[in-house]
């Protein structure tokens, strides 16, 4: 299967696993500063998303397994797993199959429960249901289209990097009708073993992902575990407060 990724430096290894509807593209620069720091850093393209493979639905099991067995492939010794919003509850699936195998993990703005629809996310799913991407002569239209559906300038730029503008048509990288289609599995809780493995969970100050009292039920399962919270910044702490994240997940690795 073509699973795409990038990677960094060399050293202790780090897999980076971005959110709903990103790409690895999104973690290239923290992604080089941690490699500065001594670390192999490997951000891959998750499946159904970017440039990776795609597969017929969303499943978060089948996402750990395959990004688990990615690592197997690699043959990477007690790697750490760093997860945003959806590649969070995609990296604590992980610790079912295997906890004992990694070194840390760092979850960042995600709990494991279930979420209720997020209304901007929903009109994005309905929004990308329902457009035809080969209609559009250029990115400039695609970006047109999406404002005038009243889809957040942020979400927008994120959109974009699903984008196939190569060739004379437009077309998705992302498998987009599935990732929209299956947004509501996104939103599911994950059933995740108490474990002792040492884990950080970030969230971000203005977010509303990870709330006081979700910090209680996630420190019942994850026992060896400390909470930060990363300043002026909402659910995307990676664009909001870039230079805190980096800080506090080398803080807490070293």
């Amino acid at each position: 299967m073509d699973f795409f990724f990038r990677q960094y430096g060399q050293g202790t290894p780090i897999i980076i696993l971005h959110g709903w509807l990103g790409v690895s593209d999104n973690w290239i620069s923290i992604g080089k500063f941690l490699s500065s720091q001594g670390f192999d850093v490997i951000i891959p393209d998750l499946p159904n998303h970017g440039k990776s493979f795609h597969t017929e639905e969303f499943s978060y099991k089948e996402m750990a397994e395959i990004v688990y067995g990615f690592c197997n492939i690699k043959d990477l010794e007690k790697p750490i797993i760093i997860g945003h919003s959806m590649g969070g509850k995609i990296a604590m699936e992980m610790m079912n199959i295997d906890k004992d195998y990694f070194k840390a993990l760092i979850v960042v703005d995600i709990h494991f429960k279930e979420y209720n629809t997020n209304t901007i996310n929903s009109l994005l799913a309905s929004t990308l249901i329902q457009t035809n991407i080969s209609q559009f002569q250029n990115i400039t239209q695609v970006k047109e289209h999406l404002a005038k559906e009243n889809i957040p300038s942020d979400l927008i730029g994120i959109i974009l990097k699903n984008v196939d503008y190569s060739r004379n048509n437009l077309s998705w990288k992302s498998n987009i009708p599935v990732l929209a289609k299956d947004y509501p599995k996104v939103l599911e809780r994950i059933s995740v073993k108490e474990n002792n493995i040492p884990t950080l969970l970030l969230r971000g100050e203005n977010s509303n992902y990870v709330l006081d009292e979700d910090i209680i039920s996630f420190q019942e399962v994850f026992k060896n575990s400390k909470v930060k919270t990363i300043p002026n910044s909402g659910h995307w702490v990676l664009v909001d407060n870039p230079t805190m994240l980096i800080k506090e997940i080398v803080d807490f690795i070293k």
